[in-house]
């Protein structure tokens, strides 16, 4: 909650879209940034991160809360549904249920939804995927200037 509110200044994070997080990246893949032929884009990336000094206004923290908020109580009243809903069953019709068999639906229910959360919050922005499904295509079916087959070129000294 300090973090959406902005209390916790005394707390220096960098996110994802700072300086710092895209100095570390580029350098710690720094043979994937060569290879791809990355460097002016990452440099580009991080003269863009240093200029950016703009920070959250209240309103777009009180939206950030407000969603976190609206996700956990929907959380919260999905899982007292599937308690009474299961409760009910049990209590009705009590010799085709059992106490095991309502509890492994609901883990599995739980276990499953849990993950597709977190599936959903990792999922990427589709533009930028697609901007590097083509890039990674366009490099690999690209011509290379060397002819590996040919008999011509340099013999060695």
């Amino acid at each position: 909650m300090k973090m959406y509110l902005g209390e916790d200044e005394e707390i220096v994070k960098e996110d994802e879209d700072g300086p710092g997080s895209i100095a570390v990246e580029s350098l710690l893949n720094i043979r994937t940034v060569a290879s791809l032929s990355l460097e002016e884009m990452r440099l580009n990336d991080y003269t863009v991160a240093l200029e950016k000094k703009n920070p959250e206004s209240l309103v777009t923290t009180a939206k950030k809360c407000s969603l976190v908020a609206s996700g956990q109580f929907i959380q919260m009243w999905g899982c007292a549904l599937m308690f009474w809903w299961g409760g009910y069953v049990l209590w009705r019709w009590e010799d085709a249920f059992t106490y095991r068999g309502f509890l492994i639906s609901m883990f599995s229910l739980l276990f499953s939804l849990s993950g597709l959360g977190m599936a959903a919050q990792g999922a990427t922005d589709r533009d930028k995927a697609k901007i590097a499904g083509e890039r990674i295509f366009t490099l690999v079916e690209r011509e290379s200037a060397i002819d590996p087959l040919s008999k011509d070129g340099y013999k060695g000294a």
